[in-house]
């Protein structure tokens, strides 16, 4: 009966995620253009550790075929990649798409057909191409919404029928807590902030009308890097900090994704900010008028919220201290219940069905003599939050399946290769080394979500 159903779908997904300007390299080669990840430099990180750039990253664009195939073999249903926009207008603002990008990424979808593995495509994820930053500041001008619309417009009629699932920005939300390294220009204050908010949420109405329009079969969702948060006692005063923190960081930004709408509460956080100078007649209207199909969300932690004493860490989300669970190395909060928590939240207050895009724990795995790496840490944090997506299942969220962070080790945004995500062990000579758990993750695919055992 229907009551007695337990566990997930038959057709629930299971997969990973990995992102072009972390994991693809490929610089320079078929004719790729110079995107601001080209440039971008990780002050202070360990040049043993880190041993290549974002240039090379991976150096997936030499090994597609071969991590594919490592992704078949862990039984992946599902895996989203990112399309680097200087694969396809090595400028961002040509007429015409450069034929050896479309062609790598039409071999891509051909391998992952070739598996049966359904392809996710992201559109941006902090990459832009570094000729429109420097020709008119990139997303701070008006100017990117014809160029953007074109590139998307490009690759979803170059691919119509090939992609079931359209993701136009990789965790939008977080251009409000690292804008330099989201789009290349460091906003000077809050309105700034609102301002390359704004150009990229009407990028976002226009793409996801732009998906539905060419390709009626595809589907299209909005992505949030998100945090779940808690007071950290009942004191109204952290309370109330909570509140205005989740609307500043997440409730905000998924009203504009799933509702089309500026929030009074989100924009009172950017008091002071003269709107009608940015905001023009049609935009509301504009926004307004896309309708995803579901929400992308993404989640590694927790915080526990004290009103003043949160810190605001570039692209980390939000660190805090709990003294009730864990933390990895780099003060991440080890939460499942917040995982789960978290997907009851956005379920119940958008209504959209949940693509988890990336969920995972970073760490400094070691390449043992043995050639072995034994990441048992990972397995568990997988383990327990996939345990909890479970229960949220069962009680009535829906999803349409799970997508880890990474699929390959990649360079982290902050870290390089210190920090590692992946079920694929990368060395200096990008040998590709499976971990403890690739297996462990292909007994979970292959026995849906059943079989956590380790």
């Amino acid at each position: 009966m229907f009551f007695d159903e337990k566990g997930f779908k038959k057709d629930f997904k299971w997969g990973s995620s990995t992102n072009a300007q972390q994991f693809e390299g490929g610089h320079g080669q078929g004719g790729k253009g110079v995107s601001i990840a080209d440039v971008r430099v990780i002050p202070g990180a360990d040049k043993e550790s880190n041993f290549n750039e974002f240039k090379i990253a991976s150096d997936h664009y030499h090994h597609m075929k071969e991590d594919i195939k490592l992704y078949a073999e862990m039984g992946f249903e599902i895996y989203r990649f990112t399309i680097a926009w200087t694969r396809i207008f090595p400028n961002g603002d040509e007429i015409e798409a450069n034929p050896e990008g479309i062609a790598f990424y039409s071999a891509m979808l051909d391998e992952l057909d070739k598996y049966n593995i359904e392809p996710v495509a992201t559109l941006y994820a902090y990459d832009l191409p570094l000729n429109l930053l420097e020709k008119y500041r990139g997303f701070m001008s008006r100017e990117i919404i014809k160029d953007f619309t074109h590139y998307a417009e490009t690759v979803i009629k170059a691919f119509k029928g090939r992609i079931k699932y359209w993701i136009p920005f990789n965790e939008q939300n977080f251009i409000d807590l690292d804008s330099e390294y989201m789009t290349g220009y460091k906003a000077k204050n809050r309105a700034e902030v609102f301002q390359l908010q704004h150009h990229f949420n009407l990028c976002y109405a226009k793409t996801t009308n732009l998906v539905h329009e060419i390709d009626p079969a595809a589907k299209v969702g909005g992505n949030l890097g998100n945090v779940c948060l808690y007071p950290l006692n009942c004191d109204p005063v952290n309370v109330e900090a909570t509140d205005e923190l989740a609307y500043k960081s997440g409730y905000g930004f998924a009203d504009v994704l799933f509702r089309g709408v500026y929030s009074g509460i989100f924009i009172k956080s950017y008091e002071g900010t003269d709107f009608s100078s940015i905001v023009l007649d049609d935009d509301l209207e504009v926004l307004k008028s896309a309708s995803p199909d579901f929400m992308a969300l993404c989640y590694y932690l927790s915080a526990a919220i004290e009103a003043n004493s949160f810190e605001d860490r570039a692209l980390n989300g939000v660190i805090t201290k709990n003294p009730y669970i864990d933390a990895t190395e780099w003060k991440w909060l080890i939460d499942p219940y917040g995982f789960k928590h978290y997907l009851h939240d956005y379920y119940h207050r958008y209504q959209l069905p949940i693509l988890i895009t990336e969920n995972g724990m970073g760490a400094r795995d070691t390449l043992k003599e043995d050639g072995t790496v034994n990441d048992d840490y990972r397995i568990k944090y997988l383990a327990d939050h996939i345990a909890r997506m479970k229960e949220a299942v069962d009680e009535g969220v829906e999803m349409i399946g799970y997508l880890t962070w990474s699929a390959t080790d990649l360079y982290s945004t902050r870290e390089g290769f210190e920090k590692r995500y992946g079920f694929v062990y990368i060395d200096k000579d990008y040998k590709r080394i499976k971990k403890r758990s690739f297996d462990w993750y292909k007994k979970v695919i292959s026995t849906n979500g059943e079989d956590l055992s380790y």
